[in-house]
């Protein structure tokens, strides 16, 4: 049975997502034809203290995105200089090693990344134990991204969109090495849902007769959710708040610690959950940030998003996509909020902003886009890779060697020139 290899960093949720997607999609299109496995990569390889460095760095670049957005401007300005590959050589050695032997004793057929440094350790240990491979790297960020996502060695970088397409291509991806494929989300986001709206309210506890906003800040629950809800709890408005703090163990103990009984405002305080779909399935709205998967997860449920903040440069294409499309909102201060919500209580903006998201056509591509993708993965095990590199490097040698011999015959020239020089003289 061929193997396939999905690789990612589980910073964040995005990569992940993204990986799950396309394994559940190709399990369910091939059911027992190929062994899928995806790995947490510098994690599963044993690489902890390059794993704990890139989570953390993330973690960060949650917490401070003015000061992300910077960096991703000078990633980009330094272009060979930031590419994945050279940083991945330069800050995270152990995980180059240990992942390279990981790769060795897996074998794969094909490897699918989801992250750019994974897609560098992959072409790492290619090269080094010479396997044939392919390794596609799938650009977790659908719209603009950022300069280490670059690399000439991949076989083929996918992008969701056109836009994507032309930033790897302005920044030195090569444009045959590029292929534009939609988002993959997990098949149960499209999937329908056992339970009824009502019957999820009943279980959280919440008001059925009442409004619903998803509050959620991504994985690592890590931005300015919690202060938008303290602020709606605060208000008093008759709405129903579910609130996911995911991995944020004090943002959860801080929330629960508001609720009371006498509130208008009804609250379910929630940890890392795996059933997002229902919860979206019953809300009317949301609060969150702007990660790819996030944003796409809620419009492809119909659920318009208030999104927060957004990590750096990279996912700003993805508020640009909201509020382009009227697919959602921004906001910077709790002012704005309180307007948004009073347009929310007071008028039909939830109902236009819907209409729009259903209208969107790249929004009506994504419950295909993991089948095809799967597919494309597939298809691409099929064919058999061919080595470019081996045979400019064939040529390469060729001139090299070449050159060697010319510059040795000229010398042996000039050296019989001057002996014969040399015997006239005598």
């Amino acid at each position: 049975m061929k193997k396939i290899l999905i690789p990612m960093i589980e910073v964040g949720g995005g990569h992940r997502m993204i990986a799950l997607a396309v394994k559940e999609a190709i399990d369910q299109l091939f059911t027992g034809q190929y062994q899928v496995d995806v790995i947490d990569f510098a994690k599963e390889a044993g690489a902890i203290r390059d794993d704990k460095a890139m989570k953390e760095a993330w973690d960060f670049a949650l917490a401070h995105p003015k000061l992300t957005t910077n960096i991703n401007l000078l990633i980009d300005r330094f272009k060979y200089l930031t590419r994945s590959n050279v940083v991945t050589r330069v800050l995270f050695h152990n995980f180059i090693r240990k992942g390279a032997r990981y790769i060795l004793e897996y074998k794969p057929d094909i490897v699918f990344s989801t992250h750019f440094f994974c897609t560098s350790v992959a072409l790492f240990a290619r090269d080094r134990y010479r396997f044939n491979y392919k390794v596609i790297s799938f650009m977790a960020d659908p719209i603009t991204g950022h300069n280490m996502w670059v690399n000439p060695d991949a076989d083929i970088i996918i992008t969701a969109t056109e836009e994507a397409k032309k930033y790897l291509i302005s920044q030195g991806q090569p444009r045959y090495k590029i292929k534009v494929m939609s988002f993959p989300l997990n098949p149960k986001f499209f999937a329908k849902v056992s339970k009824t709206r009502d019957e999820i309210l009943e279980e959280l506890g919440l008001d059925r007769s009442q409004k619903t906003v998803l509050a959620s800040a991504g994985g690592q629950g890590i931005g300015d959710t919690g202060k938008y809800v303290r602020f709606i709890y605060e208000k008093g408005y008759p709405l129903n708040i579910i609130a996911v703090c995911a991995r944020n163990e004090a943002l959860f103990r801080a929330l629960s610690g508001m609720v009371r009984r006498d509130s208008q405002t009804r609250m379910a305080v929630l940890g890392f959950v795996d059933n997002m779909h229902e919860l979206l399935e019953a809300s009317d709205f949301a609060i969150t940030k702007a990660g790819p998967s996030t944003v796409f997860e809620h419009l492809v449920k119909g659920v318009p998003p208030i999104l927060t903040h957004s990590a750096g440069l990279q996912e700003k294409g993805n508020v640009d996509f909201c509020l382009k499309n009227k697919a959602g909102w921004l906001i910077s201060n709790e002012k704005e909020l309180q307007d948004l919500i009073d347009k929310i209580l007071n008028t039909n903006i939830l109902d236009e902003y819907r209409e729009s998201i259903r209208r969107n056509e790249f929004i009506r591509s994504l419950p295909q886009a993991p089948y095809d993708l799967a597919r494309f993965v597939v298809d691409e095990l099929a064919r058999e890779r061919k080595s470019r590199r081996s045979k400019r490097n064939a040529v390469l040698r060729k001139l090299v060697l070449g050159t060697r011999i010319s510059i040795r015959h000229r010398m042996l020239g000039q050296k019989n020139s001057r002996l014969k020089f040399n015997n006239q003289e005598q």
